[in-house]
């Protein structure tokens, strides 16, 4: 008689086949992602002699034109794009290089000799370590440790392959499958029956792992429970990655918050008039002024004479927002051009801005930053017991005797023997 086909079992069905093609991508995009939460902590603790510097007595900074200048006699073929200064007194500054613009001129003439047109190529600055108290250049922030976790991201975002394309589809492609499957997962570890919701000796065992069952158990236990302990944040990963491997995605994204509004709205210019910018540390007080907290501060300096600079800053701490407050200044006169908060940011806009941090589990510091290590640290365990148990299900049902129909003896391999015998 056969059984009938059930909604569970065409979950189970779903949960299986889903599961199953994407096992070794999703495993290395969980253990590359465990890996990488603690990487900046992890980057400025190895190589603290770079990222770190002693305090003088005096306590007294140099000034930000004499620390250009200093950066700028080592490295005359680059510019000075932007400044980071720490929160604590005893980190070393970083300043940010980009290659000097060429003139517009040549460009346009390269251009039109090679009859080509393509899209400018972000460049990647050059970040370098500066102590502010003497000006000297402590290293680049580009240390073999930083390069690691450089390519632990890489290795998460887009399996190594050189085509972002092609690797960004496959590593989105599996983080779809994850959403799928935390679906499909939670329903089956709801218990079978709706009846039975209200006993809770049906629920206990999905909060427990039985550690004196045996290993087929206790590897079905591992997959259940564990896979519902980090199923919350593992379902915010998987919603959050695609954002980084499609446009399309990112787009719907952002407008399912409520973000219309074009990605890059159009830059604010100023008009220089033969004025000289105002000193940067005029800027800096003036940002903290506006931003009265202990945090992070990032300067971005106008690339020409008619640019704004962009003053950033964020909280650090164990339970402190990472949300980034925006000022947009005129560097001539220190007019404010736009200010934005990201406490004054609708719930959705705060959503569509921070896709980045919430996926990484920097959105309320180190608290959060725990909670999604333990969350992916379970969730790269699941492929690997997920796998056993379809193996080992897989194996038991082989190894059945195969089905007789009704009526008929079971012959036995002696007799089986001496009949040919005979």
């Amino acid at each position: 008689m056969t059984k009938k086909y059930t909604f569970r079992k065409l979950i189970h069905v779903m949960h299986l086949w889903v599961g199953l093609p994407c096992t070794l991508v999703l495993f290395v995009m969980c253990l590359t992602g465990t890996m990488y939460v603690f990487n900046r902590e992890i980057t400025q603790w190895v190589d603290q002699e770079k990222f770190h510097v002693k305090v003088p007595a005096q306590g007294n900074v140099l000034t930000l034109a004499q620390l250009m200048a200093a950066v700028q006699r080592e490295n005359k073929e680059l510019r000075i794009s932007g400044i980071q200064v720490p929160e604590r007194a005893d980190e070393a500054w970083t300043f940010s290089l980009l290659k000097k613009a060429k003139p517009e001129a040549k460009k346009e003439t390269k251009g039109a000799e090679k009859g080509e047109k393509k899209a400018p190529r972000k460049e990647k600055p050059t970040n370098l370590l500066v102590n502010p108290y003497t000006g000297k250049i402590q290293g680049n922030a580009q240390t073999p440790t930083a390069q690691f976790f450089a390519t632990v991201l890489q290795l998460h975002r887009w399996l190594l392959i050189e085509n972002h394309d092609i690797g960004g589809a496959i590593t989105g492609t599996a983080a779809l499958g994850m959403i799928l499957l935390q679906i499909t997962g939670l329903l089956l570890w709801l218990p079978a029956k709706l009846s039975s919701w209200k006993k809770w000796n049906v629920w206990k065992p999905g909060f427990k792992i039985k550690t004196d069952a045996s290993g087929k158990r206790l590897n079905f236990d591992l997959h259940k429970t564990l896979g519902f302990y980090a199923f919350v944040f593992v379902t915010i990963m998987a919603l959050t990655g695609p954002v980084f491997a499609w446009e399309w995605y990112r787009t719907g994204y952002r407008q399912l918050m409520g973000v219309f509004t074009p990605r890059e709205e159009k830059a604010l210019e100023t008009d220089a008039k033969g004025r000289q910018p105002l000193a940067l540390e005029a800027i800096i007080r003036q940002s903290n002024q506006v931003f009265p907290y202990s945090g992070v501060l990032r300067l971005t300096l106008p690339k020409d004479s008619v640019g704004t600079l962009i003053a950033q800053k964020s909280q650090n701490g164990f339970f402190a927002s990472a949300g980034v407050d925006r000022l947009t200044l005129d560097p001539y006169t220190g007019q404010i051009l736009k200010l934005e908060r990201f406490g004054d940011k609708t719930l959705g806009e705060k959503i569509a801005v921070s896709s980045k941090i919430i996926h990484t589990g920097e959105l309320y510091g180190t608290f959060t930053k725990i909670l999604y290590f333990l969350a992916c640290l379970m969730a790269t365990s699941l492929p690997i017991t997920g796998f056993l148990i379809w193996w080992k299900r897989g194996k038991a049902e082989a190894a059945k005797p195969v089905a007789r129909p009704a009526g008929t003896a079971r012959v036995r391999p002696r007799a089986v023997v001496q009949a040919v015998r005979e």
